[in-house]
């Protein structure tokens, strides 16, 4: 019998709970060094930008709770997510940049702080997906 497998059953995901909780925080950086610097011009994909980024914390918190208990389904939502903070740099920082409201460092700092967020959430789910395969193989083992 695999002890370690064993204790998975009542001990929680830690490590991805964690890394998908980082990536949270790093998408809430990357969202006010958006909308706060004094040259961005509200607009409507700003609303759009931070409406976005509202229905993202909530799904991305829900997401990490469930990969908390080693939900695979989660985890691979939390996949999803990470690549839409992805596609996320090619929508409102890119159209700031052309359009002069953000300078190339503060850019350069956006793209770094979403490309954090989906390694950090990429990392999350494939640490839950990895624990939640060795605990479904010890479930099956021991006949539960």
């Amino acid at each position: 019998m695999n002890v370690k497998a064993d204790k998975m059953r009542y001990q929680p995901n830690k490590s991805g709970y964690s890394f998908i909780l980082l990536g949270l925080a790093i998408s809430i950086a990357a969202l006010f060094s958006i909308i706060t610097p004094t040259t961005v011009v509200p607009n409507f994909g700003t609303a759009v930008e931070i409406l976005l980024n509202i229905v993202l914390m909530l799904v991305t918190f829900l997401a990490a709770e469930r990969c908390k208990v080693y939900s695979r389904d989660w985890a691979l939502i939390t996949l999803v997510i990470a690549g839409i903070h992805i596609l996320r740099i090619f929508l409102v920082p890119t159209q700031l940049v052309a359009k002069g409201q953000l300078s190339g460092w503060q850019f350069t700092g956006i793209v770094f702080m979403l490309v954090s967020t989906a390694v950090c959430l990429v990392l999350g789910a494939l640490i839950t997906l990895k624990k939640q395969g060795l605990l479904q193989k010890h479930l099956r083992e021991i006949g539960e």
